[in-house]
């Protein structure tokens, strides 16, 4: 089976980098999508909005971000040539120069991206006469806004918010009872309008005497995209690997230090993280933070393994090609012990290594006598079981020469 890092679908070329999507992407969307459907808190909520939130703006603004990475390595003397956009988020694969500069700009200007977006939509909404947020944990669905200059509460479609009219006086429940009771009375039982039938509610609570305070619709979604677009980065932020917290914290660190110690420990603090994430994932049952506590985890290890493997006999790091020993903007690293994960590793290699040498030589010794066996009774003395041995390992020696 191909490499599963692989199965993913290409959309478009735009500035010269092809945008793919791995086929878990749209899985992991949609499984977002069919939990705002199964929620009964959103019963009331319109699929077509649900959809737009879990699967297109969520997209988009992905995109964006990793565009972002590609544009910062591209200022700094780096190229980037494609970006995936897979589950968990967003991959840019970028080239740069291997120094810690250029790894911090390239990383940034992710969330720069993401910042941006939110002043974007902070400006559209005050320019309309809104105050935005910076709580993460509002309903993107069930928005409530205050107006400047207005001690009103505005709220999206999905939200009720009344006043008597020309005032900012709320009706207590009471009073609005008793007006429900007189609309029916004139118009019959149960005839007043749902309140997602925004335009039929609003007219109906008018004939009582209350205002509804609604949002514009496209102030509802620039909160929207400023919510969603608020909460990646702050997630991204996240000091563990592969969130863009962690590299910024490697850069720094190697800023102060030496690359070695930039990675090890933002892969130590990414360790941390992940351990944090994995104990809320039980105690919430949220099977997604799971997946990515694991991975967190799996992306620290495999940071510090590639490290290891990296470093050349006196401890440089070649990863970045023999030319990068001409740059004198950082002092030379000093030879470091292996530690215990990297230990691990390269014993577990050695002993792979050998037991395929092994493997290697009872074939050869298999061979040898297989020949001597035709040479004395020919080829006709040879079992079936022979017969496949020889073929397959003349096979192996003809696609390895």
């Amino acid at each position: 089976m191909r490499d599963p890092m692989s199965w993913s679908i290409p959309l478009f070329r735009l500035f010269g980098i092809q945008v793919r999507v791995h086929i878990f992407f749209f899985i992991v969307t949609l499984g977002l999508f069919y939990r705002q459907m199964v929620l009964t808190q959103y019963d009331n909520v319109s699929w077509v909005d649900k959809f737009l939130l879990a699967v297109v703006v969520l997209f988009g603004i992905i995109l964006l971000h990793e565009f972002g990475h590609c544009f910062g390595a591209r200022y700094v003397g780096g190229d980037a040539r494609e970006i995936l956009i897979w589950p968990l988020g967003g991959l840019a694969f970028t080239e740069i120069p291997h120094r810690w500069k250029p790894l911090f700009i390239t990383v940034a200007a992710g969330p720069g991206v993401n910042v941006l977006i939110c002043l974007v939509c902070a400006g559209g909404i005050l320019a309309a006469g809104f105050v935005p947020t910076l709580d993460p944990t509002i309903d993107p669905h069930r928005i409530e806004a205050s107006k400047l200059h207005d001690s009103r509460t505005y709220t999206s479609s999905y939200r009720v918010k009344l006043y008597k009219a020309g005032t900012a006086e709320e009706p207590t429940l009471d009073e609005f009872r008793d007006k429900v009771k007189e609309y029916e009375a004139r118009h019959g039982k149960d005839s007043l309008p749902k309140p997602a039938n925004a335009d039929a509610y609003t007219a109906a609570v008018a004939s009582m005497g209350y205002e509804r305070a609604v949002l514009p619709g496209w102030v509802v979604w620039a909160y929207r995209i400023f919510w969603l677009s608020w909460l990646l980065f702050l997630f991204n932020m996240l000091p563990a690997y592969p969130l863009d917290g962690g590299q910024l914290l490697q850069s720094i660190v190697w800023a102060r230090t030496d690359h070695r110690r930039g990675v090890v420990v933002a892969a130590y603090t990414g360790f941390a993280v992940a351990i944090v994430f994995l104990i809320a994932s039980i105690g919430w049952n949220e099977s997604l933070l799971m997946g990515l506590a694991l991975f967190m985890l799996y992306s620290a290890s495999m940071k510090l393994m590639q490290l290891e493997m990296d470093e050349g006999p006196f401890g440089y790091d070649f990863s970045a090609g023999y030319t990068s020993l001409e740059k004198d903007d950082e002092p030379a690293p000093q030879p470091k012990r292996p530690g215990p994960l990297a230990r691990w590793w390269q014993a577990r290699k050695a002993r792979k290594v050998a037991r395929e040498v092994e493997a290697k030589q009872r074939d050869e010794e298999r061979m040898d006598l297989l020949l001597e066996k035709i040479a004395r009774s020919g080829q006709g003395s040879l079992t079936d079981e022979e017969r496949q041995f020889l073929k397959r390992v003349s096979a192996r020696k003809r696609n390895t020469s």
